[in-house]
């Protein structure tokens, strides 16, 4: 049975679906045409209470399951309904071979583009009832700002382990590997003293500050692992010697250990800089007291290449002439956090390009091929 995507009612419905407005924590209206049209197709439609956790409009994660020709574990396909800024009143435009915004906004097809995929993924197998397993479609909110939906997701729903993201710029990469991340929050407690009249008898917090980070690997510190602090805020006066920092950063690495080696390395220059700047004062002993917290902000993506979805992808995708290439990413998505969950779905992209600008575009020949391709995946899974 010669099973083929309808590409007119897939760009149909990725232009419907970029038009409907839904930036992080407002996903309320694309979630109940989502509601809609998956009841349209026939799915038995879940949706959890991740909504009221995370603060978004809609309620939930929506989790849609459709049966297939034959029994077994699910093959799962994962989308995020929300967008980037600015996403409001989007007007999709087509024109050879791509569609854009109107330059003032971005288009949304991240993620819209895998949306429609799913969608019409979805459309197709009810359709045409091919020789195919059950699927289950994951429809995650907050992706953009934290991976909230994911992080809040009720997996008890979610039946099977392999499948795919739909989350990824070009239809050739393939990611399998993604950083595990944590945050890295300092506050550094100096000691205030006029400026003027009697700097000595203070410690500047902003000093101790500048003399770990002079200390300090930052940047890229190795082919997977990287650091970097992004916000510094202290001081309120010009007259005083600075009491009071914080610093923020975070640890990125594709391999945890790395990622706890330069964490310890990181501590190790805060606490040479604490003692460095520890004196006497007035018959006092006085020292910077220094607090740091590096909480966990999402778990590794490690999906072997091994992985029944990884070879299923790349045999796919040799069919449909895409020469795809498996590999690792410096940023994050909801894969992340799904991996912690035992779901090993690998991250496939869907042809748009320069996602989180005005100029984002969809690539309608890349978009048509991971239609295709994803296709193929989903009808040769458990076979």
């Amino acid at each position: 049975m010669n099973v083929k995507i309808n590409e007119k009612r897939l760009l149909d419905t990725f232009l419907k679906l970029v038009t409907i407005d839904s930036e992080s924590y407002h996903e309320g209206a694309v979630h109940k045409h989502l509601l809609a049209e998956l009841k349209k197709i026939g799915c038995a439609v879940f949706v959890d209470k991740a909504g009221k956790k995370i603060g978004s409009d809609a309620p939930g994660n929506i989790i849609a399951s459709l049966k297939g020709t034959r029994t077994g574990k699910p093959f799962l396909l994962s989308v995020h309904m929300d967008t980037v800024k600015p996403g409001k009143g989007i007007k999709p435009q087509v024109k050879g071979g791509r569609v854009t915004s109107g330059g003032t906004t971005i288009l949304g097809a991240d993620d819209k583009a895998g949306v429609a995929v799913v969608l019409e993924i979805l459309r197709t197998l009810k359709e045409q009832k091919p020789d195919c397993g059950p699927v289950q479609a994951l429809f995650t909110l907050n992706e953009e700002n934290g991976m909230g939906g994911a992080k809040n997701m009720d997996y008890s729903k979610v039946k099977g382990c392999d499948g795919l993201i739909l989350d990824n710029e070009s239809v050739s990469e393939l990611l399998i590997q993604g950083p595990e991340v944590c945050d890295f929050k300092v506050t550094i407690q100096g000691v205030a003293a006029h400026a003027g009249v009697c700097p000595e008898k203070g410690i500047s917090a902003l000093e101790v500050a500048a003399k770990a980070l002079s200390m300090m690997k930052l940047g890229r510190i190795d082919k997977d692992t990287v650091c970097n602090f992004g916000v510094i805020n202290g001081g309120e006066v010009t007259n005083v010697v600075m009491p009071l920092l914080t610093l923020k950063g975070e640890v990125r690495s594709l391999y945890s250990p790395k990622l706890q080696k330069q964490i310890k390395h990181m501590k190790d220059c805060f606490a040479k800089a604490a003692k460095a700047f520890t004196k006497r004062v007035d018959g006092k002993t006085i020292k910077p007291v220094i607090t740091i917290e590096t909480p966990q902000r999402y778990g590794a993506l490690s999906v072997p290449k091994t992985a029944p979805a990884v070879k299923l992808v790349l045999a796919a995708a040799k069919k449909h002439g895409v020469k795809l290439i498996a590999g690792a990413s410096g940023g994050g998505c909801d894969a992340n956090v799904m991996c912690q969950h035992g779901l090993l779905m690998p991250n496939l992209g869907v042809g748009c390009q320069k996602c989180h600008t005005t100029q984002e575009y969809l690539d309608l020949k890349e978009f048509y091929q991971a239609a295709a391709i994803t296709l193929d995946t989903v009808l040769a899974y458990g076979k």
